[in-house]
């Protein structure tokens, strides 16, 4: 088990809160929970691992309503309705007051192994993106996310080669992108990455491993996300001369 509390506070951190959205992965939340408790500690004072569960239609919200009475440091969020997952990211993030949030996603594919050196990275920067090495996602999905990130960085700058991977950031600096936030789909962590480099956040990107999909099913591009981001696109497209000519302030 790692010292998280030796990590963070040789960080200038108090406490990480992980975000973990969650649709009908019944096969997977106990054992992803399991094995970020084993390798980071049942440690309240220090860590929240927060179950965001997306209108689950299986056995997730039960198996996650059980989690939060086996370790202390487990929390649910049920949404009111399915909204996909890095919405349900940012519903994790505004209900914490952790100064590092973090994201996992629910499928295991993704270990927490990475978070000790996600955590030295962000000590300097504002920003942690993690470029999954290699992936292990079928062909069809891989082709998808090339052609999007290759556009994505394109259009507005952004620093991630992957910019749907995890993503590590301070509590400070998400609360000021936070305000300029409209996404409602996938489009989420390119407006993140956007306003970030206009706000000329300290960013960088680590590899982190990545694992095949061992149990359930693949969620992919739903329906909302197909609805949503190209609307998101025309909208941030035309936002960007307004964007890049505007001086954000701090509050």
């Amino acid at each position: 088990m790692t010292q998280l509390k030796n990590f963070l506070n040789e960080n200038n951190f108090s406490k990480l809160s992980i975000a973990i959205p969650t649709y009908n992965e019944e096969s997977n939340i106990a054992l992803m929970i399991d094995e970020c408790i084993d390798f980071l500690g049942d440690q309240p004072d220090v860590l929240e691992l927060v179950i965001v569960n997306d209108k689950s239609t299986d056995m997730s919200l039960k198996i996650a309503q059980d989690l939060t009475k086996k370790y202390k440091s487990v929390h649910l969020i049920d949404n009111e309705e399915n909204i996909g997952c890095h919405p349900s990211q940012l519903v994790g993030w505004n209900n914490t007051d952790a100064d590092v949030l973090y994201m996992l996603p629910s499928d295991r594919q993704i270990p927490p192994n990475s978070i000790p050196e996600l955590l030295t990275n962000l000590k300097n920067n504002d920003i942690v993106w993690t470029n999954r090495v290699p992936r292990n996602d079928p062909y069809f999905r891989k082709v998808v996310s090339y052609f999007y990130n290759f556009i994505s960085r394109k259009l507005f700058n952004l620093i991630p080669n992957d910019v749907d991977s995890a993503v590590m950031i301070r509590n400070e600096s998400f609360k000021r992108i936070n305000k300029h936030l409209d996404s409602k789909s996938a489009f989420i962590q390119v407006q993140i990455g956007f306003l970030a480099s206009i706000m000329k956040f300290n960013q960088i990107q680590v590899n982190i491993s990545h694992r095949p999909r061992m149990a359930g099913a693949a969620k992919g591009i739903n329906l909302h996300d197909v609805t949503w981001v190209p609307k998101e696109l025309l909208s941030l497209l035309q936002q960007r001369k307004k964007f890049r000519n505007l001086r954000i302030e701090e509050e």
